[in-house]
């Protein structure tokens, strides 16, 4: 696995592009989010799409060469996907994998942008980072994995508790999240391996198609074995049965050894299945962990994609230790 090199005094430009949504319809949420980030010690540039007010930002073709732009931009040492939304898998035709292989820079992004992080580590074999968007750092969206991750570019990896409490409601507020629940993990593992995943909606959107190299990287890591990670939006869990057993049949889980799953923001519940039988019946050999801080819910950590990670749960809470230093 490739690690880029990690951001500091000289080089710590970041390169912000919108490969899915423009953040025009919240330019001052926006702002506050650059900011934060520049507070932490980055330099930040944008693509000229970034500011769009329109979904996507533009079309496809445009969005790859921006990103194109950023990947040969020497002086940018991390690409950020400005935020999330429904067509950045449009862009995967245009997708330059040798020019992202040869220029190894951190990605970063959340939701949507797993259809440019999932298949660079996939198949350029480099680690990504899944959990923030560049717009994630208004006054609602920074919680107590933020700073951290920050600090991950910087080189500083820490380990990663679960939160004391989450938000336990399918809405966005006005102010602060609203933590008013106890965060308790549903499963128990304690395990290492690579970790591999992302936004589920997107990762069964790509599977099958040209852009699937899973395989590959399950070869790659077979003897590590593979923990996968999901974030769940709004599939029904009858979707999500039957996307999980497809997934299955395509060998997506031969050398699996755990599987996290975070909490669904927008549940939609079938009346035949939940999301947790969901799994437990498509894939009743593989332990599982539900409830995870990963995903749209907050708070959420920050997911090294790549990494190989210990994963401990035992009692309702648990940690992510991620192995840089291979």
């Amino acid at each position: 696995m490739k690690y880029p090199k990690f951001l500091n005094e000289k080089h710590n430009t970041i390169g912000v592009c919108a490969m899915s949504s423009g953040v025009g319809h919240k330019l001052d949420s926006f702002d506050e989010s650059m900011e934060y980030i520049k507070m932490h010690g980055f330099h930040v540039v944008e693509t000229a799409s970034v500011r769009n007010n329109s979904e996507p930002s533009c079309d496809g073709l445009s969005r790859v060469r921006e990103l194109n732009s950023l990947i040969e931009d020497e002086k940018v040492s991390a690409i950020w996907l400005a935020a999330g939304g429904d067509f950045q898998f449009e862009t995967l035709p245009y997708l330059d994998f040798d020019l992202i292989e040869k220029n190894p820079k951190w990605y970063l992004g959340a939701s949507d942008p797993t259809n440019l992080l999932f298949p660079i580590t996939c198949k350029c074999d480099i680690a990504t980072i899944y959990g923030f968007n560049a717009g994630s750092f208004d006054t609602y969206g920074i919680n107590a994995y933020s700073s951290l991750c920050l600090d991950f570019l910087k080189g500083k990896n820490s380990i990663l508790h679960s939160s004391p409490k989450h938000q336990d409601v399918d809405f966005y507020n006005d102010g602060a999240p609203i933590l008013n629940t106890k965060t308790e993990y549903i499963g128990n593992c304690d395990v290492t391996g690579r970790l591999l995943g992302g936004c589920f909606e997107s990762i069964h959107d790509m599977a099958g198609t040209p852009y699937d190299y899973v395989e590959s990287f399950n070869t790659r890591y077979q003897s590590d074995g593979i923990i996968w990670f999901f974030d769940i939006f709004s599939m029904n869990s009858c979707d999500v049965y039957r996307a999980l057993l497809k997934m299955k049949y395509m060998g997506y889980f031969k050398y699996t050894k755990t599987i996290l799953v975070g909490r669904v923001l927008f549940k939609n519940v079938s009346d035949l299945i939940d999301y947790e039988e969901a799994f437990k019946k498509a894939l009743p050999d593989i332990d599982v962990v539900f409830k995870m801080d990963i995903g749209h819910t907050y708070p959420h950590m920050y997911v090294v994609n790549g990494a190989k990670a210990h994963v401990q749960v035992l009692n309702g809470s648990g940690s992510i230790e991620y192995v840089i230093n291979e």
